[in-house]
């Protein structure tokens, strides 16, 4: 052995995971005092560790990372955790995919609505993998300052050299060789940081499980830099199905990404766990989350313990009003819970207001109950392009407002909203686009079968109020103007009524009645987005009838209130040659008194 140098056992550079949930071996992490200017040689039972190497290097590597993109970094603390007994199935998924994760496929995809508590969620995962020492590295990745794509792979590098001597060693001789590593792309990066050392380096490639975390991918500072990181490491897999390295990576559901994911080349090397807003289980963790929360601030206030609070209506209102949305809940709890006011029976009060939609404008932005909530919502609106903001604010308006067809009980499906409000099919995902992670939208080969919805209330709550949002400074005024704009479109368009059949449409309620068919086929009605018959089991005619249908139903309600837009003759002429009341002879001039006090609907016969 060489005079001045210190022999390792290979034992003591790599270890076996004893974690009864973890069976493969896992990372060891080495805890040894560096020397200044050192190096590793091994000769199979022993290494050798040589003064010769620069101590800068690790200094030098840091200055090139994300700075507090780790799961432990104090720029976090403290850092979202998911609540005591909540998420519990999710999390052991979650492990037991790391545990067992074989082959090609050993990638996870954990995807959901902003707000949906993913990053806690990794947070705990990333906790849970700590005592076993197979969490070699982590990026959080948040629009806060920590968002630059480009830093990524050697962010991962510097966790895993601070981790591991040997996997140090290696990427330093490479730097060594190449210093513009630092400046290569991110495949070259990838390539030489990750690629090389645990695939082809023999000692790296046989230490077991590694587990890399990537949190908030949708937040990387470009959507390129996103893609190209999910192919690199799906390429990995895919290619390498021996490599030690799990990966764990959660986002939004971006069309981008969910594009990505949906390729058959990439299904086979991940498994999809996706944290959904609605389900049983989310809203059972949310309402432990407050009822656990509630006591606490409840004894920290030495609120009156004799008597329950708050008083179990009001937790099932925040219940309710929470679903499976995290956020929501932990806005609520921080307000009614801030240590500054010192108030939680009022700021409790604030919040159910606010619950029953009344709005509070004399209330500053920052004070507001839902501030924290509304920033979030802000900063995803503010995505949305001015290009596309017109088209935007229509289909936002139609959600905020509920266009009620009243022939029918189900909501219009997104084809028919679309057709009505004059979108054509690639604007409307265009003018959505930005907003997945807030807004569930059908793909486009579904859009005759399903509606476009929020994932959570508190985001159609969010827009209604422009004290909040800023976005519609008279809602009630805007939407019905445009639902009036396309009324007059559509009805202009077919003068002379639509061909319904035989049996035409009904109404009831307390004057029943039915629409009579009119000679019109409603081939004029214009569609901004008609379909291929050949492949969807729907025909642009019935997307014409609905459109007809909606268009004289709002006839009827203008005509029926009075509203001025509405007392025209041709609208007191087309409600009075196309309605038909049952048992009212005198009509149409006592129907449509009638019709001025009637509440009616249709439905399709």
């Amino acid at each position: 052995m060489p005079k001045g140098s210190l022999h390792i056992p290979r034992f003591l550079r790599f270890g076996r995971s004893r974690s009864p949930k973890l069976s493969s071996g896992t990372l060891y992490v080495q805890n040894i005092q560096e020397s200044r200017n050192a190096s590793v040689q091994g000769d199979g039972n022993y290494v050798n560790y040589n003064v010769n190497s620069s101590n800068n290097f690790m200094a030098e590597l840091l200055e090139k990372t994300i700075p507090g993109a780790a799961f432990d970094s104090s720029a976090r603390d403290p850092p979202p955790r998911c609540h005591p007994g909540t998420r519990l199935a999710i999390l052991a998924r979650c492990l037991e995919f790391i545990a067992n994760a074989a082959d090609e496929q050993k990638m996870r995809w954990v995807v959901g609505a902003a707000g949906v508590g993913k990053s806690a969620i990794m947070q705990n995962v990333a906790d849970s993998c700590l005592p076993s020492e197979s969490l070699g590295a982590s990026i959080f990745f948040s629009i806060n300052g920590r968002n630059e794509g480009t830093k990524a792979i050697v962010t991962l590098a510097f966790q895993l050299a601070a981790k591991c001597e040997p996997y140090r060693q290696f990427i330093e001789r490479e730097i060594a060789r190449n210093p513009s590593l630092f400046q290569s792309s991110l495949s070259v990066q990838f390539k030489k940081f990750i690629t090389e050392p645990f695939i082809h380096d023999p000692l790296l490639h046989s230490i077991g499980r590694i587990l890399i975390i990537i949190d908030g991918l949708d937040e990387c500072d470009q959507l390129h830099t996103q893609r190209e990181l999910l192919q690199l490491i799906s390429g990995h897999c895919s290619t390498y199905p021996s490599s030690p390295i799990v990966w764990m990576i959660a986002s939004r559901p971006e069309p981008h990404i969910t594009y990505f994911f949906a390729q058959d080349h990439v299904k086979a090397v991940y498994e999809k766990e996706e944290i959904l807003v609605d389900s049983d289980e989310a809203r059972n963790d949310v309402e432990r989350f407050l009822r656990n929360e509630l006591a606490r601030i409840q004894k920290e206030f030495s609120l009156d313990s004799r008597s329950q609070w708050p008083p179990e209506q009001d937790v099932w209102k925040l219940a309710d009003a929470s679903g499976g949305l995290f956020v929501f809940a932990d806005t609520v709890i921080k307000y009614i819970g801030d240590p500054v006011v010192g108030n939680p029976t009022s700021q409790l009060n604030d919040v159910l207001k606010v619950i029953d939609t009344h709005p509070l404008p004399n209330v500053p932005k920052d004070q507001h109950p839902m501030a924290r909530l509304d920033m979030l919502y802000a900063q995803i609106l503010s995505k949305v392009p001015e290009k596309t903001m017109v088209n935007t604010r229509k289909i936002l308006l139609s959600m905020v407002r509920g266009i009620d067809w009243g022939w029918r009980t189900e909501k219009a499906n997104f084809l028919v909203l679309c057709n009505w409000l004059g979108i054509t099919c690639n604007d409307a995902y265009a003018a959505i686009r930005h907003l997945l992670s807030v807004l569930d939208a059908p793909t486009r080969n579904q859009a005759h079968l399903a509606e476009l919805r929020s994932f959570h209330k508190s985001f159609i709550d969010y827009i209604s109020d422009f004290s909040r949002s800023g976005v519609f400074s008279d809602i009630e005024h805007d939407a019905r103007g445009l639902e009036v704009q396309c009324t007059f479109r559509v009805l202009e368009q077919a003068p002379d009524g639509f061909d319904f059949g035989d049996m035409g449409y009904g109404i009831r309620r307390s004057n029943p009645g039915v629409v009579t068919s009119g000679p019109g086929t409603g081939q004029n009605i214009s569609l901004s987005w008609p379909v291929d018959e050949k492949d969807l089991d729907w025909k642009d005619n019935r997307t014409r009838s609905e459109m007809y249908k909606f268009a004289f139903s709002n006839v009827v309600d203008g005509v029926r209130n009075a509203e001025a837009v509405f007392s025209t003759p041709f609208c007191i002429r087309l409600a009075a040659s196309r309605l038909e009341m049952y048992q009212v002879p005198e009509f149409p001039s006592r129907g449509l008194q009638n019709l001025a006090l009637a509440s009616v609907f249709f439905y399709s016969s």
